[in-house]
């Protein structure tokens, strides 16, 4: 199309395209996070601009801590060194950009310094005690020096741009020595009225029986068990409505699977899977998100591996919504992966409450085409390793499916009623 052409936008895409902009931008001005690097004792956060001051906080069982800053990013993910196992990065909220460093060991933010568009946040190796202790402090301001000067002096109470000094010390006995409750969430509004609606997909079916375990079961017997068991118990709480793609054993294609949830408004898709290996070592639990790129390489090899599902059914997967512009489709996905990921963390907790475990790092990304809805958020978990002996025992017992069950049922719940 070239510039300066007549182009006749309907009125009610005009609408909706304001109205994502509305939704998905932060202010004008604020910069946009374009890397993540984690060096020895160090992590370096990149923009396209300058980030302001931020605010930071830590998270136990597992180690985490977490800084926001006033900015947009794209989801991303760095791997980790010594003690920081990853860095990942996503909207939390509009203007506000959230980097989740995940921990195999204790620490705590020595300095943060800006030098030009990069923040450098200095670590230094803490015992638990100490964590735990910021742990309870919960949200504070985390203030940057910048390299190119002295920090200006402060203009009011507690505007100093330094670190303040008791951050990282051990609380004294008159704060409290647990963490606080997290904050309530405020849910989310139902596209479609009423109660909100989940999709809950069982993946594969019919002719297409996904991975065969260990013991000679079929990884399509898992998921239907999880997702009916998972409907049955959010159908008997009753705070959400519930849809499954697919209630027997049958094959659906990957983008009727999409379909299901597009055309049913859902306000959340989550896809259920179990994983395989030649590493019969290979164990645990992990969610993807979508990602045009990957997040490592066995994401990347599971995704195409996943993808394929279509051709076992002769289906040639087309392009959903074509009637909708590429911008939109953009801004929608933008909009919808922003909540992927914040589901994702919720389903991080809820699962790690019902002790399953995970492959390293829960979450990853990848192009999976069941989590393409533009206008969807969507997840897909892999609940387990089939080619792993002790995964297999626990995802073919009805015992572990339904840990499995309870924790996705409890995250659906949180993150689509705020309770």
């Amino acid at each position: 199309m070239l510039f300066g052409a007549a182009v006749t936008i309907p009125a009610g895409v005009r609408q909706l395209f304001l109205l994502l902009l509305l939704i998905c931008g932060a202010p004008a001005f604020a910069a946009r996070i374009t890397a993540l690097e984690s060096q020895p004792g160090k992590v370096l956060i990149t923009a396209d601009g300058p980030l302001p001051a931020a605010q930071v906080f830590a998270l136990a069982d597992p180690f985490r801590l977490v800084v926001d800053f006033v900015a947009t990013v794209d989801p991303i993910m760095a791997p980790g060194t010594n003690s920081v196992t990853g860095l990942r990065a996503a909207m939390f909220q509009p203007g506000t950009a959230r980097l989740v460093i995940d921990l195999k060991a204790p620490v705590v933010i020595r300095e943060a310094r800006a030098q030009g568009n990069t923040v450098v946040l200095t670590l230094d190796r803490a015992d638990v005690a100490l964590f735990t202790a910021n742990v309870a402090r919960g949200r504070r301001p985390l203030p940057l020096l910048r390299s190119e000067g002295p920090p200006p002096p402060p203009t009011q109470p507690g505007g100093d741009f330094r670190l303040p000094e008791d951050f990282g010390k051990v609380a004294s006995a008159a704060e409290p020595s647990a963490a606080p409750p997290r904050p309530a969430r405020a849910g989310i509004a139902s596209r479609s009225g009423g109660k909100p609606l989940v999709v809950i997909d069982a993946g594969h079916g019919g002719k297409d029986v996904g991975a065969i375990a260990v013991t000679g079961g079929y990884e399509k017997d898992i998921t239907l068990a999880i997702a009916r068991e998972t409907a049955r118990i959010l159908e008997r709480r009753g705070k959400v409505r519930v849809k499954l793609t697919r209630d027997d054993d049958r094959f659906i294609p990957l983008g009727g699977r999409v379909r299901i949830a597009r055309d049913a408004r859902a306000d959340l898709f989550v896809s259920i899977h179990a994983d395989s290996a030649a590493n019969e070592q290979a164990r645990g639990a992990s969610v993807y998100t979508l990602s045009a790129v990957a997040s490592d390489a066995i994401a990347e090899r599971l995704a195409a591996r996943e993808n394929k599902a279509d051709i076992i059914g002769g289906v040639n997967l087309g392009v959903e919504a074509p009637e909708v512009g590429e911008i939109m489709v953009d801004l929608l996905r933008r909009a919808t992966g922003n909540v992927s990921v914040l589901f994702a963390d919720v389903l991080q907790d809820a699962l790690e409450a019902e002790e399953v475990n995970f492959r390293g790092n829960f979450h990853h990304f990848a192009a999976f085409a069941v989590l393409k809805a533009p206008d969807v958020p969507s997840v897909l978990l892999e609940t387990g390793y089939v080619t792993n002996k002790d995964d297999a025992e626990r995802l073919f017992s009805a015992s572990g499916r339904r840990r499995v069950s309870r924790g996705v049922a409890r995250a659906i719940e949180r993150h689509l009623t705020g309770e």
